[in-house]
């Protein structure tokens, strides 16, 4: 692995500490560990744009401000959300984006390096649907 990339992998970490894991455990009242599946992203050292733009979690964010709009969904993201865990995927159907929800662990699944991430709309039902 290159410095670049652990470089990119390091200022993503001290990112999401920083900025994206507060504005989620402002929106839920639940601080939650937020892990990135770095396997799930393969080969990066030939995605200079991808190093360049970095990760996107505009719709992540947004989704769960939605789900925790009211104490109803606060309560249900904190009793069934443990960590949250970003994976990449190849596909390129909008369809193919969403989340999973398994003993504890909230997937969100995107193609990050295309910037594919589902509808807004379509993204957040996906989300409320599974609780």
């Amino acid at each position: 692995m290159s410095l670049k990339i652990d470089r990119f992998k390091k200022k993503t970490e001290d990112w999401i500490v920083r900025h994206v894991q507060k504005y989620i455990t402002n929106q839920s009242g639940h601080d939650i560990p937020f892990k990135i599946d770095w396997e799930s992203f393969g080969d990066m050292k030939n995605d200079e744009d991808f190093l360049k733009r970095g990760l996107n979690y505009a719709v992540l964010e947004s989704n769960i401000k939605s789900l925790c709009v009211d104490d109803l969904g606060k309560d249900a993201f904190k009793a069934s959300v443990n960590e949250i865990l970003v994976k990449h995927t190849d596909a390129e159907e909008k369809d193919e984006m969403g989340y999973s929800l398994t003993n504890g662990t909230l997937v969100f699944i995107s193609n990050q390096k295309k910037r594919i991430y589902g509808l807004m709309k379509e993204m957040e039902e996906k989300l409320v649907d599974l609780f």
